[in-house]
């Protein structure tokens, strides 16, 4: 560890890890389609401060979810069966994202190592509670995941706790996902440019990772009829679980 952290000081170590990072959650993402924030999170936080690798990842996982919304069926209704929630996650997370530097950097790390147990404990346990359509379930879902993007730019685990309690299909829930993590990627990148965090020069880097990363996404999608995706699914979910807990161990040492 102490090798690899010595060798990103340097500028052209930095943005060599960044790509190695990149291509590996591009890489994640298209052979399971999970995991893209959660592993650039997980891995720059390793060497980079979470006020600089939250706005590195923020724009790139925007411009993913745009395409993923586009490839979804039937895109009307999802706008109107989740609206609500959009709703409340976009004004949650805005606010939260906008006054993210008020916040003590263990804080930051925390909330990502919780919101990385919470949703590797519950993917591979298969842990879901039955949620009904009403509206209040929608808001709470929306500020819970707001609170948590906003934090650490990972709003993932209460999203996809909402749709497993649901028990949406198939279909629904990848255009359902891809709806609101536009709704949450949207204004949380609007309030990291309004703040300062993400600055010219991390957008310029961060659009090179997007390059980077959708590399990977073909790559993967092309190699995903060729591994066991339950298998390759569980380790990086263990993964997950080993380096939330990490996190949670740093921020409170």
């Amino acid at each position: 560890m102490g090798d690899a952290l010595m060798l990103v000081q340097t500028e052209t170590g930095m943005l060599s890890a960044l790509g190695l990072i990149f291509l590996l959650a591009g890489l994640v993402k298209g052979m399971i389609g999970i995991g893209m924030p959660a592993i650039c999170m997980v891995l720059m936080t390793l060497f980079l401060p979470p006020l600089v690798a939250i706005p590195l990842t923020a724009t790139p996982t925007m411009i993913v979810n745009v395409l993923q919304l586009y490839r979804a069926q039937d895109r009307g209704l999802i706008v109107r069966r989740y609206g609500f929630f959009a709703i409340s996650l976009s004004l949650s997370i805005f606010v939260i994202g906008y006054f993210v530097r008020s916040f003590p950097e263990a804080l930051l790390l925390l909330v990502l190592g919780v919101a990385m147990v919470i949703f590797s404990v519950q993917s591979l346990v298969g842990f879901s509670v039955r949620v009904s359509p009403w509206q209040g379930w929608q808001f709470l879902g929306g500020v819970t995941s707001g609170f948590v993007g906003g934090l650490s730019s990972v709003f993932s685990p209460p999203i996809v706790m909402y749709l497993l309690g649901r028990k949406v299909e198939k279909e629904e829930f990848i255009g359902a996902t891809g709806f609101l993590f536009l709704a949450g990627c949207l204004p949380l990148v609007g309030a990291l440019m309004l703040n300062g965090v993400l600055t010219f020069e991390l957008f310029i880097k961060s659009l090179a990772g997007l390059v980077i990363a959708l590399t990977g996404f073909l790559i993967g999608e092309r190699i995903r009829a060729y591994i066991s995706q339950l298998w390759f699914r569980r380790l990086i979910l263990i993964f997950f679980l080993i380096m939330g807990c990490r996190l949670i161990l740093i921020s409170v040492l």
